[in-house]
């Protein structure tokens, strides 16, 4: 029982990441030295400002991350870095720091690479294991969808959340990581969404969908979105707060790098042990006995 339970712990941990990294790699943010708001909500020349830079960051390809989130309950918040390829191919490296435990992450096509202490015991000694997230079937299925999640989001799509609220607020201006920027911002509840088509207010079919389905999904209200954008008309950092029943998700994101190859490679095969199989067997066994307790 004791050897399933921490087999079913690992897939927990699988799928924490897998969520963490779509959420982390979708970007947030606090802007520094804010200078007077200049601009009424809803002002069209900082929407379409806006919209060109979420074109133009996803237009890049790459980029690197660094940041925090903290989630409803939690006493300490999660930090994170990462660099992600997210066009045309989907790689990606993030270590993330929770609760004075270091957590390191690789996902290349469908392999999810993962790094933390005490998983070494599990596994024979290798210090990564590895999930197929192609072949995971039945209850562990789930992370295959959460792997989709991933490939729908990218650093852009917080910012076409800001879009899709139509009121985007030019807030003021503010240094930011060395570089002068300016600050917008907008609130987008799920009740604005719901009136919005494809196509409109600067965003395709396929973008207004996505954002229908992660708010949908999160069973979120509303979320509010502040992007911080250089000179070079490419976001350097995103913030976002977003309002679910349980409380509010936060993120606070810093974004650099943007078109930058990135360097993300597996782990050697001889420091790897495969979880698919183990980890799909006891998903299934706790969700079976779990069934008729």
């Amino acid at each position: 029982m004791k050897r399933s339970k921490a087999r079913l712990g690992i897939g927990a941990a699988a799928a924490s990441l897998a969520v963490l990294a779509a959420a982390g790699c979708s970007g947030s943010g606090s802007g520094g030295t804010t200078g007077q708001s200049t601009t009424a909500a809803g002002d069209p020349a900082s929407l379409t400002l806006v919209a060109d830079a979420m074109n133009k960051a996803n237009s890049a390809g790459t980029v690197k991350v660094t940041g925090t989130m903290t989630t409803p309950g939690s006493t300490t918040p999660m930090t994170m870095t990462a660099e992600e390829e997210y066009s045309p191919s989907l790689e990606m490296s993030m270590t993330t720091q929770l609760n004075g435990q270091s957590i390191s992450e690789v996902l290349i096509a469908d392999k999810l690479y993962m790094k933390y202490a005490g998983l070494s015991a599990m596994m024979g000694g290798k210090p990564w294991g590895e999930i197929d997230l192609s072949q995971a079937t039945g209850s562990l299925g789930s992370l295959s969808t959460l792997l989709s999640s991933v490939r729908d989001q990218n650093p852009t799509t917080q910012i076409s959340a800001l879009v899709a609220s139509g009121d985007v607020s030019k807030v003021g201006t503010a240094t930011v990581d060395g570089q002068q920027t300016t600050h917008y911002s907008g609130t987008l509840t799920t009740g604005q969404l719901a009136t919005i088509s494809g196509g409109s207010a600067h965003l395709s079919s396929a973008q207004v969908a996505q954002l229908k389905s992660l708010l949908q999904d999160a069973g979120a209200s509303s979320v509010t979105i502040d992007v911080w954008i250089s000179s070079s008309g490419l976001p350097v950092e995103e913030k976002y707060a977003e309002k679910l029943g349980s409380g509010t998700v936060t993120g606070d994101m810093h974004l650099s790098d943007w078109g930058t190859p990135v360097s993300v490679g597996a782990p050697p095969s001889s420091e790897v042990y495969n979880m698919t199989s183990a980890l799909t067997g006891a998903v299934a066994s706790a969700s079976a006995a779990a069934a008729t307790s």
